[in-house]
Protein backbone atom coordinates (compact mmCIF):
# COMPACT_ATOMS: atom_id res chain seq x y z
CA UNK A 1 0.00 0.00 0.00
CA UNK A 2 2.83 2.37 0.93
CA UNK A 3 4.54 1.98 -2.44
CA UNK A 4 1.30 2.50 -4.34
CA UNK A 5 0.64 5.69 -2.37
CA UNK A 6 4.08 7.26 -2.89
CA UNK A 7 4.35 6.25 -6.54
CA UNK A 8 7.49 6.05 -8.67
CA UNK A 9 8.74 9.57 -8.01
CA UNK A 10 7.84 9.28 -4.33
CA UNK A 11 9.84 6.08 -4.05
CA UNK A 12 12.85 7.86 -5.56
CA UNK A 13 12.44 10.68 -3.02
CA UNK A 14 12.18 8.19 -0.15
CA UNK A 15 15.31 6.38 -1.35
CA UNK A 16 17.18 9.69 -1.61
CA UNK A 17 16.08 10.66 1.92
CA UNK A 18 17.31 7.31 3.28
CA UNK A 19 20.65 7.75 1.56
CA UNK A 20 21.16 11.35 2.69
CA UNK A 21 20.12 10.71 6.29
CA UNK A 22 22.25 7.56 6.60
CA UNK A 23 25.30 9.40 5.32
CA UNK A 24 24.61 12.31 7.68
CA UNK A 25 24.33 9.84 10.59
CA UNK A 26 27.57 8.11 9.60
CA UNK A 27 29.36 11.46 9.56
CA UNK A 28 27.98 12.60 12.92
CA UNK A 29 28.62 9.27 14.65
CA UNK A 30 32.15 8.98 13.30
CA UNK A 31 32.94 12.36 14.90
CA UNK A 32 32.44 10.86 18.38
CA UNK A 33 35.89 9.97 19.78
CA UNK A 34 36.52 6.23 19.60
CA UNK A 35 33.82 5.56 16.99
CA UNK A 36 34.42 5.12 13.28
CA UNK A 37 32.62 4.29 10.06
CA UNK A 38 34.30 2.92 6.97
CA UNK A 39 32.92 5.41 4.44
CA UNK A 40 35.06 3.97 1.64
CA UNK A 41 32.60 1.10 1.39
CA UNK A 42 29.36 2.18 -0.33
CA UNK A 43 26.19 2.00 1.76
CA UNK A 44 22.57 2.97 1.37
CA UNK A 45 20.72 3.09 4.69
CA UNK A 46 22.69 0.69 6.85
CA UNK A 47 26.31 1.00 7.91
CA UNK A 48 28.74 -0.51 10.39
CA UNK A 49 29.83 1.61 13.34
CA UNK A 50 33.04 0.51 15.08
CA UNK A 51 32.70 1.13 18.82
CA UNK A 52 35.32 1.63 21.55
CA UNK A 53 33.70 -0.87 23.89
CA UNK A 54 31.28 -3.83 23.69
CA UNK A 55 28.08 -3.06 21.81
CA UNK A 56 26.04 -5.07 24.30
CA UNK A 57 27.10 -2.65 27.06
CA UNK A 58 26.53 0.42 24.90
CA UNK A 59 23.06 -0.79 23.91
CA UNK A 60 22.15 -1.44 27.56
CA UNK A 61 23.24 2.08 28.49
CA UNK A 62 21.35 3.55 25.53
CA UNK A 63 18.21 1.63 26.50
CA UNK A 64 18.45 3.07 30.02
CA UNK A 65 18.12 6.47 28.30
CA UNK A 66 15.16 5.31 26.20
CA UNK A 67 17.20 4.94 23.00
CA UNK A 68 17.36 1.78 20.92
CA UNK A 69 20.89 1.04 19.75
CA UNK A 70 22.08 -0.87 16.72
CA UNK A 71 22.50 -4.58 16.12
CA UNK A 72 25.54 -6.14 17.81
CA UNK A 73 27.37 -7.74 14.88
CA UNK A 74 29.82 -9.44 17.24
CA UNK A 75 27.02 -11.80 18.28
CA UNK A 76 27.12 -13.42 14.85
CA UNK A 77 30.73 -12.87 13.79
CA UNK A 78 33.70 -12.77 16.17
CA UNK A 79 35.66 -10.62 13.69
CA UNK A 80 33.03 -7.89 14.15
CA UNK A 81 33.33 -7.67 17.93
CA UNK A 82 32.57 -4.06 19.04
CA UNK A 83 30.82 -3.30 15.74
CA UNK A 84 27.23 -2.08 15.57
CA UNK A 85 24.93 -2.18 12.54
CA UNK A 86 23.06 1.13 12.33
CA UNK A 87 20.01 1.61 10.11
CA UNK A 88 18.58 4.99 9.12
CA UNK A 89 15.40 5.45 7.09
CA UNK A 90 13.25 8.32 5.88
CA UNK A 91 11.39 8.08 9.18
CA UNK A 92 14.41 9.27 11.18
CA UNK A 93 14.62 13.04 11.48
CA UNK A 94 17.84 15.03 11.74
CA UNK A 95 16.86 15.69 15.36
CA UNK A 96 16.51 11.92 15.96
CA UNK A 97 19.97 11.32 14.52
CA UNK A 98 21.52 14.15 16.53
CA UNK A 99 19.83 12.89 19.70
CA UNK A 100 21.13 9.37 19.08
CA UNK A 101 24.65 10.73 18.57
CA UNK A 102 24.49 12.90 21.70
CA UNK A 103 23.14 10.05 23.83
CA UNK A 104 25.76 7.69 22.43
CA UNK A 105 28.47 10.18 23.35
CA UNK A 106 27.03 10.59 26.86
CA UNK A 107 26.70 6.87 27.65
CA UNK A 108 30.19 6.21 26.36
CA UNK A 109 32.11 9.04 28.00
CA UNK A 110 30.10 10.51 30.89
Amino acid sequence: IYLSLVGKSGLQQVANLCYQKAHYAAQVLSEIPGFSVNTKTPFFHEFILKCPRPVEEINADLLDQGVMGGFDLGRDCAALKNHMLVCVTEMNSKEDIDYFAQTLREVTYD
